[in-house]
Order: structure tokens, then sequence, then C-alpha cells
């Protein structure tokens, strides 16, 4: 008896295959979009900087307008309002750092042969530290080889008087470079034109979407490129959801990073006298829209400067526990109740992301925008995935 071609196990065989090869083509379709728009992305960094800048603004300044707007006050009376008081308050804080950080910073310069010192003694100090402390074990006849000891105590004592003298030659070029790096970077990223050209953009961009927010609310999903469907619906509210998320995210990480940031500033005028501690905080304020990235970036110049002014090893502790306290403050009572229960990701999917988009979209921008694309993504995972098995599950 002649057998039927092809047979099922073939049909199987070549349905399974067809279907591999079919998900192998989807999937390297999507990684060739998926990597063209992230160099797209970075190439356009410049551009889309300003762009991203205005949004987060507009975000968090746009309730206040719809506030003053409440009292029958025209909308474009209520953007020029907020616009001043917003220009006044970066204007209130210049003028009140600027002369602080000028005459801190040309003491900071001036006594730098003396900070050099404090660090030199401070190595001096832990040199003498692990010798008193190699001289105690050998009183104590603790079970360590005598000639064991020696080899250890000439090869610290060795390395610790190489570092003082690396550190008596390298600290003001280690200084300089710095002052080099942050120019460069700024330059390098967007160029002195890029750079006023942004300038110039944001606050642009920030009035328009201001002005613009309610015709942007009623008419977005008209601009969609989607024909009326119950799929174009559905885009719309997924998009709807994102958009929530995002809000939440940066109106409640503003107010966590300010907080923190007014923390740590007084905590370190008052407890350390800290040089610099008024910019310091209000890095941890700006930065803390980045969450933990930013302040652990404030927290490494801060005991850097600690460690130079003071040549000990009790303020930069100090300094740390501070940092510390701030941050478990932060995350057992500010952040749960403010971001948390809108965003709802573990700090360490919170660390991953930041670090993966960092990556992904090139420094600040991928920082900046880190949370809001990994909670989109949950936002996606959530209404798709999780939801549909948990479905499944119920029937």
């Amino acid at each position: 008896m002649n057998k039927e071609y092809p047979t099922s196990f073939q049909r199987r065989f070549c349905w399974n295959a067809l279907t591999a090869f079919a998900g192998v083509v989807i999937f390297s379709i999507a990684l060739g979009i998926g990597w063209i728009v992230f160099e797209g992305i970075r190439l356009f960094q410049p551009v889309l900087m300003p762009i991203a800048i205005a949004s987060i603004l507009a975000y968090l300044l746009n309730p206040v307008v719809t506030w003053l707007c409440r009292y029958h006050l025209p909308r474009t009376i209520s953007v020029i309002a907020v616009f001043a008081v917003f220009t006044l308050f970066l204007v209130g804080i210049v003028f009140w750092i600027a002369p602080s950080l000028q005459r801190q910073g040309s003491s900071f310069i001036k006594n730098l042969p003396a900070y050099s010192q404090h660090v030199q003694n401070l190595v001096g100090t832990s040199a003498t530290l692990i010798n008193h402390f190699m001289e105690s074990t050998q009183s104590h006849n603790m079970e360590v080889p005598l000639t064991q000891l020696d080899k250890i105590h000439d090869y610290t004592v060795n390395l610790l008087n190489e570092g003082i003298t690396w550190l008596q030659q390298k600290i003001p070029t280690i200084v300089e470079a710095l002052g080099h790096l942050v120019k460069s970077s700024i330059g390098g990223v967007f160029g002195i034109f890029g750079m006023l050209v942004s300038l110039i953009l944001v606050p642009i961009l920030l009035f328009f979407f201001l002005l613009e927010s309610p015709s942007i609310k009623e008419y977005w999903s008209d601009y969609l490129p989607l024909p009326p469907s119950r799929f174009k619906e559905e885009v719309v509210s997924l998009l709807l959801e994102i958009n929530n998320t995002i809000i939440f995210f940066f109106r409640g990480q503003l107010m966590v990073s300010l907080v923190d940031g007014a923390l740590i500033a007084v905590a370190l005028m008052i407890f350390v006298h800290l040089d610099f501690a008024a910019l310091l905080g209000l890095m941890v304020g700006i930065l803390g829209l980045i969450p933990y990235a930013g302040i652990i970036l404030c927290w490494i110049p801060a005991v850097i400067i600690a460690a130079a002014q003071f040549g000990d090893w009790w303020h930069p502790l100090l300094v740390t526990i501070i940092f510390l306290v701030a941050n478990n403050v932060d995350g057992i009572f500010i952040s749960p109740k403010i971001v948390g229960q809108s965003v709802g990701l573990h700090p360490i999917v919170v660390i991953l992301s930041v670090i993966t988009w960092s990556i992904v979209l090139g420094g600040l921008l991928g920082a900046l925008l880190a949370v809001p694309l990994t909670a989109s993504l949950i936002v996606i995972l959530r209404r798709y995935v999780w939801g549909k098995i948990a479905f499944e599950k119920q029937l």
C-alpha cells in the first residue's frame, strides 16, 4: 500500500521548521529596527536632549498652569506667570550659589597644596595604624610567621610611600584634567553652537508644550497613522497608561530628589561644615531625577572633598553616613509613598535599568529616561503577557 506524502510527521516537521524560520526572521527584523532606532537616538541626542528636558519640565509645571487656569486666568497669562516664577527661581538659585561657589572655589584652589598635604597625612596615618597593628600582632604572639609579617609590612609601607609621592605630583593635574573633561564633554556632545541652540530650544519648546497641552491631550490620538478601529483604541489606551506612569514618576521623583538635596545640604553644612555643601545639595536635587545613580554621583565628590579638606577618615565616614541616612529615609518613607505606588519597580530593577539604558541610549539621556522606559515595558508586559497568563490560569 502506497504511503501518502507528505506524511503527518513530515507536515509537522515542515510546519515547525517554517515557524522557527519565521520567528528568526521576525526577531532579526525587530532587532535591526531596534538597532537603527537606538543608533538614530545616539546620533540625534543633541537634538533630542532639549525635547526630553522640555517634556520633563512640562510634565512638572503643567499642574501649576492648570491650577492657575481654574481661577479664570487665560492659559497664555498662566503660562507666562509660571515662566516668570520659574525663571526668578532659577536666577535666585544662581545668585545664591554663585558667590558661595566662587568664594569656596577660590579658597579650594588657594588651599590645594594644603589639601594635598592633608591627603598625604591621611595616607601616612593609615600606614602608622597598619604598622601598630602589625607590632601588636607580634607582641601578642599571634600565629603569623614573622618573616611574612615583615614582608607585608615592607610592601605596605613602600606602597603607601609611592602613593604619597604620586598624590603629591598628580593631585593638581587630576583637578585640572577633571575641569578639562567637563568642558570637553559638554563641547564634545553638543558643541558650543549646539549648546546655545539647546539653551534657546528648551524654553521655546517648554512654552509651546505648556500652552498647547489641552489641545495635545485632546487631539494627539488623531495624529496616529491608524484608521479608526478597535486596534487603534487599544493603542490609545496603552499610550495613555504609559503617559500616566511617566507623569507620576517624574513628579514623584522630583519631590524625592528635592527632599534628598535639602536634607543632604543642611546636614553637610551643620554636621560636617563641608565646602561646597550647598552645591552638592543642588546637585543631588538635580541628578536625583536619576534614581540611585544620581545620589552616588554626588557622594563620590563629597567624600573626596571631605578627605582633602580635613585630612582624616572621620569626616568622609560622616559624609557617607549622611548620604546613607538620607537615602534610607528616602527609600523607607518617601519613595514608596510618592514613586513606588505609581511605578512599582524594585530597586534592583531600577539600578539595572539605569545601567542598561545608559549603555543603549548613551549617557545622560539614557539614564534620565531609564525608569520611564522600563516602566513602559512593564505596562506592556502587564497588559499583554502577564495579564493574559493570569486570565488563562483562571479559566
